[in-house]
């Protein structure tokens, strides 16, 4: 009897291991800074589906907070408060077949806005509506996405739909109101050729906008201005026309390659065209500006890993281009404008290049990156430039420590130091507004800094006894120091279910 119930322990403490062991393994595999080397592979929904061995599922309740002394881009605010919750899952359905989603509903205020009224700031920007007064705003975002892939013989198939659905307001004048609809399809493939993983993908993308800015005081109201970059403006529409029409989309090409086994060369090229229109709602939805963002960027990297250690050296180059078109409107008719012509005003360019190299020895790993990062804006007439360069060198760190039995420590850590190299601001101030001259000082001010960025997290995950779920807990911060004597401040916490 004794050794029968002896036998039984031994078989429970045994399984119990597993199963921890099973889930520890699962985290590990989803969070590992390694994964840094599969990140652009990602994009490609057939090779998605064959990334990892294991099935990973979390659902999250968090919040993340962010202030700053004073604000870096006054467009995008002195920081946030964004509660959220959040599921993801990765779940192999069987060894043929994968499928993974994330849904999350994120709500939280963004503080003290300033020259902007239209949400989606990094994506329109400048074509953005903007008043001198500002304040903050209260964002709402759900979003969902999904992915299916397969494998059959030496062929990999996969889709995946990202929705975003968005809105965010002001309940005090100037009223704004953006609501936001932005859906992306990809389509992938990939054929195991040789030695090798090769991919290609496709993606479409449709985006919407509605932006609209009420006043309800009676003191009046101020002046909205149609923003076209540098500090101009549209003035014929500008002032009085407040609410507009934002669509737009593009599209994206993807390659991959990457070796079968876990040692080769690895290397991916995507390029990606999207535009946005931007209409009046009055006039007969009359077109103001065009903005065509085009990118491209290409990865090539080496990776060893075997039981022992994991190696990694990799070079990135990304280079993205913004052209920004004006339409002359010609002489109203019954509220119509005709468009009688069309010119390319604003130019920008952004060259961002680095090379790192990882190395990983058990459940500890670390990477080193260094820079150069380039941001050319122009307007054509009257001729505006600003013009900066930063090179930067940073620092990674991970592991997973295990102080207790069913108790998984991730600790990350990362410091990194952004050197300004060279700076140009070329502006006709005299025949500027003292409002918009202000504006574009403090933006070429912090824009051609330095800043030095450190960063910390640390995540407990608990393992419920004989079962796969687990609780888990995390918090991490961040502080960004500026040589403007300025600083920005993050935190983020957040508990939850992994299963």
């Amino acid at each position: 009897m004794r050794r029968l119930i002896t036998l039984i322990l031994i078989f429970i403490t045994t399984t119990v291991t597993m199963m921890a062991s099973n889930a520890d393994s699962a985290l590990v595999e989803h969070t590992t800074l390694g994964r840094l080397t599969l990140l652009e592979s990602l994009r490609n929904p057939a090779l998605h589906g064959t990334l990892y061995k294991r099935s990973f599922s979390q659902l999250a309740l968090g919040i993340d907070l962010e202030r700053q002394s004073m604000a870096y881009v006054p467009e995008k605010g002195k920081g946030y408060t964004l509660p959220y919750l959040k599921v993801n899952t990765y779940h192999h359905l069987n060894e043929r077949s994968a499928v993974w989603g994330e849904a999350s509903y994120m709500t939280g205020r963004q503080h003290d806005i300033k020259w902007n009224s239209t949400s989606d700031y990094d994506l329109l920007q400048p074509y953005i509506l903007a008043d001198t007064l500002g304040g903050d705003t209260r964002r709402e975002r759900y979003s969902i996405s999904g992915g299916y892939a397969m494998h059959l013989t030496r062929w990999h198939l996969g889709a995946e739909m990202l929705v975003r659905a968005e809105q965010e307001y002001r309940g005090h004048d100037p009223r704004m109101r953006g609501i936001v609809t932005d859906l992306t399809l990809r389509l992938g493939a990939g054929y195991d050729l040789g030695r090798y993983h090769m991919g290609a993908s496709v993606e479409g993308n449709i985006y919407k906008q509605t932006n609209s800015v009420a006043f309800y005081r009676e003191e009046g109201v101020i002046p909205e201005y149609q923003m076209t970059g540098l500090g101009t403006e549209y003035s014929r529409f500008s002032g009085d026309k407040r609410s507009l029409y934002y669509d737009g989309g593009g599209v994206a090409l993807s390659l991959h390659a990457s070796p079968m086994s876990q040692r080769g060369m690895y290397g991916d090229i995507t390029v990606e065209e999207h535009r946005y229109h931007r209409k009046l709602a009055e006039y007969n939805s009359m077109p103001l500006t065009d903005l065509y963002n085009e990118r491209a960027t290409a990865t090539i990297g080496w990776k060893r890993e075997d039981a022992r250690r994991r190696i990694a050296a990799f070079g990135h180059i990304d280079y993205s281009r913004r052209t920004g078109n004006e339409h002359i409107g010609g002489t109203s008719d019954a509220r119509y404008f005709p468009v009688i012509g069309c010119l390319t005003m604003y130019k920008g360019h952004l060259l961002h290049g680095h090379i790192g190299a990882l190395y990983g020895k058990g459940r500890w790993n670390v990477v080193l990156t260094a820079g150069y990062k380039s941001q050319n804006e122009e307007y054509i007439y009257p001729h505006r430039e600003m013009n900066t360069s930063h090179a930067y060198g940073m620092l990674q760190g991970q592991c997973f420590l295990r102080p207790a039995s069913r108790l998984l420590l991730t600790v990350d850590a990362h410091a990194s130091y952004h050197a300004n190299v060279s700076d140009k601001l070329q502006m006709p101030f005299a025949n500027m507004s003292e409002g918009f001259s202000q504006l574009i000082r403090h933006k070429h001010k912090f824009a051609s800094a330095s800043y030095t960025d450190l960063g910390a997290r640390v995540r407990g995950d608990y393992a419920w006894k004989q079962s796969r779920i687990g609780l888990f807990a995390e918090a991490g911060g961040g502080l960004n120091l500026c040589s403007t004597s300025e600083h920005l401040a993050q935190l983020h916490c957040s508990i939850g279910i992994t299963f």
